[in-house]
């Protein structure tokens, strides 16, 4: 008896290990204004942007080629326990010719980060124009993953001003 309730117990305080993760819900997307908090770059020389205070410009899937223009979405992920976090992987798919950044010798198809969330609250997750080199006209598409399973995509189009 006492090893079962220590297993309830370990269930009941995993957090994100025994999330049922259903789906994620598009509640909003277009073109987003933010604060921009702090920048990193990743491996491939694409910045990795922390911003707070995300608002919602125009909802559009047409993105204007620009430097510090901000695109994606506003998401829900459908599951239990409400409130539970969990890590999704984000993957930005670009355009077929790729991005051609300096930091690599090969054109750049897409990008992957790893994003957290709460179930059953709405999260922003998308790209910023930082660089000349990303201003890449054609499909531009935004996925979440949970695990090897993808919860949904968004595609942009964006086109030079």
């Amino acid at each position: 008896m006492k090893k079962l309730i220590m297993a309830v117990v370990a269930l009941l305080t995993a957090g994100p290990a025994w999330a049922q993760v259903q789906g994620v819900e598009i509640v909003a997307y277009g073109i987003y204004t933010a604060d921009l908090q702090s920048a990193t770059r990743d491996s491939q020389g694409i910045k990795q942007n922390v911003s707070t205070n995300f608002r919602r410009a125009a909802t559009t899937t047409t993105v204007p080629a620009q430097l510090g223009v901000r695109f994606g979405i506003e998401y829900k992920v459908v599951g239990a326990p409400s409130g539970g976090t969990v890590s999704l992987k984000k993957v930005t798919v670009f355009p077929p010719a790729g991005l051609r950044s300096p930091a690599v010798s090969q054109p750049i198809h897409r990008s992957e980060a790893t994003v957290t969330s709460k179930i059953g609250e709405t999260t922003y997750t998308g790209y910023r124009f930082d660089d000349p080199w990303e201003l890449v006209p054609g499909a531009w598409a935004i996925q979440l993953w949970y695990g090897d399973r993808k919860l949904v995509e968004k595609k942009f189009t964006v086109v030079a001003p």
